[in-house]
């Protein structure tokens, strides 16, 4: 089926709201750091709701039900992680950020290591974050198209995804050019509204729907034995385990709200320490009510489809696996006149909210560390003409890799949406976080140390996301950032014992510790 009037007046509207967003917040831009951290007056639960909403993308929100429906609980029991993460974030990794008063958190590594640690690791942000907009844009179209052009072929679906690649694409560059981080956040907070309601949503309507509740779908799943789980397993090619994932998620957490400029940014942008540290917590909530949400949403699209097969239990969970991932897509397109509408509204919040992020993160990387002259005088501070360029250049390239992307996924491929960005978009997440932690961490490490501990990580962290082809069995892709987190930390600090130790001024105010000549 395609969209029905209500549906597309839900969805213009929509999209003219974000549009005179950009319009109306481009007048209020005054300089750089106005334009790049909303001149460092962001309150702390706006921060925090826009780092939430940065951090997911479609990717999560349609891979999350679709995991739910085929692999069971056990990717969501990496929640419990949050009990390690809050009081390491919170009292060790934004205190550190706070101290710097800087627009990129790269300016950081040129302090503590020297210019071309800067330049290495702002490069590869840029070039993980334009991967990550060519995905997110990817899999936006992905789970509408069943909602905007009905059944189709895979030549049409190639055509439907490349057009709403392309229109998504250009209202998100139009309205974070124009507006910059106060667009960005604001929009993020609507979004974080839809978001929300859709997740809420889809089990309501399942409740009514089919006459049940949660315990009658958790009854169906557990008959399939989908709420069965490894708590720990020796053997690293096991797809997932209770251990296994709170490790990963654990690095990634710390990793990307240390040294990720996406989340930094919206910490940087608030008045202080103590705010950050709220943003985080108010990011922390949402993050965990979301994917519960996530996982109820699965459950309840389980039971649905369950409830109208004609199938055994065991019969439907072999034949729904397969195609797990386009279970919600497909129910988004059943629903009624309107309710439609608002759920791909969700989608789109989800993609063109992290789209945003990145566009105004990537813009702000290249112009603080990555031009010549990058310092800026006076009067480039207040010229908004190449940031917004920049950002405009961002945004082009992220469509053009995400039609890239389409034309390559026109073939099948064997990993679901959650392998796919634990693969691909995370190389570099464990690796970067890992330069970082040595610079507050190990006193004795110096430029040559860490960049000789970055390529090591990512020589790991890419051996293990491919081991597919580099040996016999494939190895899970929960332990790509433990394992590359480890080994860059290892090397770092090994090597730092034969190479150039860091200088009394490099260690100055950025060790987590006492340095000489301070308390």
């Amino acid at each position: 089926m395609t969209l029905r009037p209500l549906d597309i007046t839900v969805i213009v509207v929509y999209f003219l709201g974000l549009l005179w967003l950009g319009l109306r917040l481009s007048t209020k831009q005054k300089s750089r750091e106005d334009y790049f951290l909303g001149d460092r007056q962001v309150p702390w639960w706006l921060a925090g709701i826009s780092v939430f909403a940065t951090l997911l993308s479609t990717v999560t929100y349609v891979a999350l039900p679709g995991e739910m429906i085929k692999n069971g609980i056990g990717f969501f029991t990496h929640l419990f992680a949050f009990l390690f993460i809050v009081p390491l974030v919170t009292w060790v990794v934004i205190p550190a950020l706070m101290r710097l008063r800087v627009t990129s958190i790269y300016d950081y590594l040129e302090k503590r290591f020297g210019a071309p640690a800067r330049t290495v690791c702002a490069a590869v942000f840029v070039f993980m974050r334009l991967i990550w907009l060519g995905l997110i844009l990817y899999t936006a179209a992905l789970a509408i198209s069943p909602v905007t052009g009905g059944d189709m072929d895979k030549a049409a679906q190639h055509d439907q995804m490349q057009k709403l690649i392309i229109v998504s694409g250009i209202v998100t560059v139009f309205y974070t050019t124009l507006g910059g981080m106060r667009a960005v956040i604001w929009s993020d907070f609507a979004q974080f509204v839809i978001l929300m309601g859709g997740a809420i949503l889809i089990p309501i309507h399942v409740a009514f729907q089919t006459s049940s509740g949660p315990d009658v779908w958790w009854a169906a799943f557990s008959e399939a034995g989908r709420t069965e789980f490894d708590v720990f397993s020796h053997d690293p090619t096991q797809r997932t385990s209770v251990f296994g994932l709170i490790l990963a998620i654990f690095f990634w957490n710390i990793c990307t709200h240390s040294s990720d400029q996406v989340a930094a940014q919206r910490y940087l942008s608030t008045t202080s320490t103590d705010s950050a540290r709220r943003a985080f917590w108010v990011c922390s909530v949402a993050n965990i009510a979301l994917v519960l949400l996530l996982m109820t949403t699965g459950l309840a699209l389980f039971y649905s489809r369950f409830h109208q097969s004609a199938q055994s239990i065991s019969d439907f969970q072999r034949n729904i696996a397969p195609v797990a991932d386009k279970v919600l897509p497909k129910f988004i397109a059943g629903l009624p006149d309107g309710l439609s509408g608002l759920m791909v509204a969700a989608l789109l919040a989800a993609a063109m909210s992290s789209l945003a992020s990145g566009i105004n993160s990537i813009s702000t990387v290249i112009v603080s560390d990555l031009l010549p002259n990058r310092e800026g005088s006076s009067e480039d501070s207040t010229n908004l003409a190449h940031p917004r360029v920049l950002a405009m250049g961002s945004g082009i390239v992220g469509i053009a890799f995400s039609l890239v992307v389409n034309y390559l996924m026109m073939h099948d491929f064997e990993w679901n949406l959650v392998d796919l960005i634990e693969r691909v978009n995370h190389l570099f997440v464990g690796p970067l976080g890992a330069v970082f932690f040595s610079g507050m961490l190990c006193r004795h490490v110096g430029l040559a140390a860490v960049m000789l501990g970055f390529v090591a990580g990512v020589a790991t962290s890419n051996w293990i996301a491919f081991s597919k082809w580099f040996s016999i069995d494939e190895v899970s892709f929960m332990w790509i950032m433990p394992a590359s987190f480890a080994v860059t930390m290892g090397v770092a600090f090994v090597a730092g014992w034969f190479f150039s130790p860091p200088n009394l001024k490099q260690l100055d105010s950025l060790y987590m510790g006492r340095t000489r000549g301070r308390d």
